[in-house]
């Protein structure tokens, strides 16, 4: 049997891997936008500290203890840690410290490790490895989540994970973090007021044409249909012109008295405007 033959490889520089000791890559793909509307300055701030660990692996000890050695981590598992740990601040929820996007309806959605994979470059696997030891470090948590399908078998879904506020206390950031989260609380609530405000809003417009329309056919069906087709001709007669402009009165008055039925706590401004609206659509 005929061996293989052996390839030698040539290092461009680093190891065959991509990784420069001397230089590591501790980035994302996409810049981390800072100041107004950018990241909080907590956030970016951890970011910036975290990197020490690079140099000086015992600013975190349970991470550089993740692998269950007593051997210092290898150089290019801290930088694939230190870059996932970037992708997953950048996506951190100070209220609840959760990793993902928050709602304007109160939800949240979590995001997935293959989503967390592309915001940093790397391979997916050497991502899931890293977030392993960032576990194990005590530095994120993961919890697994599932739903039952109508056959009966399980579909993963998104695991929630979230950032351990003693990460920020590491590096002396507990009481920025305090206070900033204190912050994001009253923002959250705030847009969850507009929200819902703006929900009530929709809803009551939408109620208020409903049931001018119902009150509208309602009156509208004791109108001569000899009237509705010659309407013409009644505003050249003055006798019928006459006739149609007490029809409208009566169909404000009743209109009126309906929507007062159906909102008893418009003021009579607010019942007669809506129901002129009413009457004029009704005789355009």
């Amino acid at each position: 049997m005929a061996g293989r033959s052996y390839t030698h490889r040539i290092n461009t520089g680093g190891n065959f891997c991509g990784h420069m000791p001397e230089n590591p890559r501790i980035a994302l793909t996409e810049p981390v936008k800072q100041g107004k509307g950018g990241l909080p300055g907590v956030i970016t701030e951890a970011m910036k500290r975290c990197v020490d660990y690079y140099s000086s692996p015992c600013k975190i000890p349970s991470l550089n203890l993740a692998n269950g050695s007593n051997r210092q981590q290898r150089s290019e598992r801290r930088e694939a840690c230190l870059t996932t740990l970037w992708s997953i601040l950048k996506f951190t929820d100070l209220v609840t410290l959760k990793v993902g996007v928050p709602t304007p309806g109160g939800g949240f959605v979590n995001l997935t490790v293959r989503y967390l994979a592309r915001q940093t470059g790397l391979p997916l696997r050497r991502i899931e490895r890293a977030l392993g030891d960032l576990r194990r470090a005590g530095i994120v948590g993961i919890h697994k989540r599932c739903e039952q399908r109508s056959d009966g078998s399980y579909k993963g879904l998104a695991a929630i994970k979230s950032v351990n506020k003693l990460f920020f206390a590491i590096f002396g950031l507990q009481m920025r973090l305090k206070f900033e989260r204190k912050r994001a609380v009253k923002r959250l609530k705030q847009k969850q007021r507009q929200h819902a405000k703006a929900s009530t809003t929709k809803t009551a417009t939408a109620r208020r044409n409903l049931t001018a329309r119902a009150a509208l056919g309602k009156a509208g069906s004791s109108i001569p249909k000899q009237g509705m087709y010659k309407r013409n001709q009644r505003r050249q007669d003055d006798e019928h012109s006459r006739a149609f402009d007490e029809e409208q009165r009566r169909q404000l008055q009743e209109l009126l008295y309906q929507f007062k039925l159906a909102n008893p706590s418009w003021t009579a401004e607010q019942c007669r405007e809506a129901a002129e609206k009413a009457i004029e659509a009704r005789w355009r």
